[in-house]
């Protein structure tokens, strides 16, 4: 069977800069007079967009009204904003990228991100029309459903109901270990967001990499295990 890659974006794919993000956020909680509310101490890394905004707002409102306003203002103000200027794509992503097309294996994203706004950042580094499906941020809060509704958005592509087991999740952080084994997918860890080798090992992803570079090896690795 084809296995199928689903990328995550921010520390995975790309990195987008951080005073340029919280810019962006301190506006919007400006705008909307939540600007005390503080964004030290908050890990937004391996969560979903629509997790991060509802715990944002929930000590204000518990309303549909506001999260939908403060989203929406997100959405605008990022994909009007970001450019190449605040993003840097991480080495090796291009390789693993131009391999799979290549070799006509499809690429979706599996990402916490806005659809919109995850459109947005991999525009930014010139991956534009690259990733014609996947799940996001918007789609669900919690992370594990974003596998399936990937595996949804490419049988609407492909007319073709793939296996959960074709599916191959790449991100850095364990929430993107968690949502594959939730769907039933392979997990492929990175060392390029925030999290070390050590502390993505306890998670057991089925490949953990420090680079997506060489792809011809680890995609060969990880399928020829699956199928011994």
């Amino acid at each position: 069977m084809k296995p199928i890659l689903l990328f995550d974006i921010d520390g995975t794919i790309l990195h987008v800069k951080k005073n340029f993000l919280y810019e962006i956020i301190h506006q919007i909680l400006t705008e909307f007079e939540l600007s005390n509310i503080s964004l030290e101490n908050r890990s937004f890394a391996g969560r979903t967009d629509k997790d991060i905004f509802s715990e944002l707002i929930e000590e204000f409102s518990h309303t549909q009204d506001l999260y939908d306003s403060v989203s929406d203002r997100y959405i605008k103000l990022m994909t009007e904003n970001l450019s190449a200027d605040y993003v840097e794509m991480i080495e090796g992503v291009r390789d693993a990228i131009d391999f799979a097309r290549n070799h006509n294996i499809p690429v979706g994203l599996c990402t916490g991100n806005y659809r919109e706004v995850a459109y947005a950042k991999v525009g930014a580094v010139g991956l534009n029309k690259v990733f014609s499906f996947g799940g996001f941020g918007c789609d669900h809060q919690d992370r594990n459903h974003l596998p399936g509704q990937a595996s949804m958005e490419y049988k609407k592509k492909y007319d073709h109901q793939a296996e959960s087991n074709q599916f191959i999740v790449i991100g850095d952080t364990p929430n993107d270990v968690r949502c594959a084994r939730f769907f039933g997918a392979k997990a492929v860890a990175v060392t390029t967001g925030g999290f070390s080798k050590t502390q993505l090992y306890k998670h057991k992803p089925d490949l953990i990499l420090d680079s997506l570079r060489s792809p011809e090896q680890w995609l060969f690795q990880l399928t020829k295990a699956s199928q011994t």
